[in-house]
């Protein structure tokens, strides 16, 4: 990173004033700088500020190159999983590929154009078996993960089709959100809830109101563990001890549901949990009890 202006200069005085033959034939003070013992105006300080500049120009030439190699070398990395995400989130709806290249012509283009147009804010590979894997999604009014429409899809497919490494088989995934259920045992602290799990202070349903965040704010395809769960819910000032009787998760156009155990990844990168899926069991909490 380039040294600023000044930082330069102190440098080059700073060496000058400690040469014996500059302290002896200008007669200075070691123990005083540079600028205590010339004029800002001195043909001394003007050569130090002309070199100083020269040296900082060129430093800033050498930090834009460098930046320059770096976005190109990042440009040429093919056969990487991120560089697949990366052109999955670069991909415009409605827009056309510059001829015989992997981008498009965004001149003239707003920031709020290029955010309508890039449909796929959410996206996650991995390969096994030498086939990449590419779950997508776009984003709701909430800014949440949601299904790409048909035509939407349809045109990633075509897109990737397109930019992908020759001999590379992509497998593209665009799934409504897994499903999840959970059933659980709280023991809660009659003074901070009742037995609805309604909570004393403002009359929200805390434990729901956890259940749903954990499980719907993970990260794209983040896996989701009991643990967390219970860590979460155990964490709420109301409640004394929590239990999980079952956990339940199902791709969302999956016939059947399974158990969770430990922990899960979701099959389309993200989940969703319905106010039916939540059975809580609420017990009032009695340390006295033997």
């Amino acid at each position: 990173m380039a040294r600023t202006l000044k930082e330069i200069k102190n440098e080059m005085t700073a060496t000058f004033c400690k040469e014996r033959a500059v302290v002896s034939a200008y007669g200075l003070d070691p123990s005083k700088s540079f600028d205590q013992q010339f004029s800002p105006v001195s043909i001394e300080s003007i050569l130090f500020y002309v070199f100083a500049f020269a040296v900082w120009v060129l430093e800033t030439l050498f930090d834009k190159h460098a930046a320059e190699v770096d976005v190109r070398i990042s440009l040429l990395e093919p056969h990487t999983l991120r560089w697949y995400v990366d052109k999955a989130k670069a991909f415009m709806y409605g827009y056309k590929l510059i001829a015989d290249s992997d981008y498009y012509d965004t001149s003239g283009m707003s920031e709020t154009d290029l955010e309508k147009a890039r449909v796929v804010k959410f996206a996650n590979a991995t390969e096994s078996n030498t086939v990449v894997y590419l779950k997508v999604a776009g984003a709701n009014t909430d800014g949440n993960p949601c299904k790409l429409n048909e035509s939407q899809f349809s045109a990633l497919h075509s897109y990737i089709n397109t930019v992908k490494d020759a001999g590379v088989a992509v497998v593209l995934r665009n799934e409504s959100a897994d499903r999840m259920k959970v059933q659980l045992v709280v023991y809660y602290n009659p003074i901070l809830m009742d037995g609805n799990g309604m909570d004393a202070t403002d009359g929200s349903h805390i434990v729901n109101d956890t259940i749903r965040r954990v499980i719907t704010s993970l990260p794209f395809n983040g896996v989701y563990r009991n643990t967390d769960l219970l860590a979460a819910i155990n964490s709420l000032a109301a409640v004394e001890v929590v239990d999980i009787v079952r956990i339940q998760a199902k791709a969302h156009d999956a016939a059947e549901w399974h158990d969770v155990t430990g922990y899960e990844r979701p099959y389309s990168g993200y989940y969703s949990i319905e106010d039916a899926d939540i059975v809580i069991d609420y017990r009032e909490y009695n340390q006295l009890e033997g």
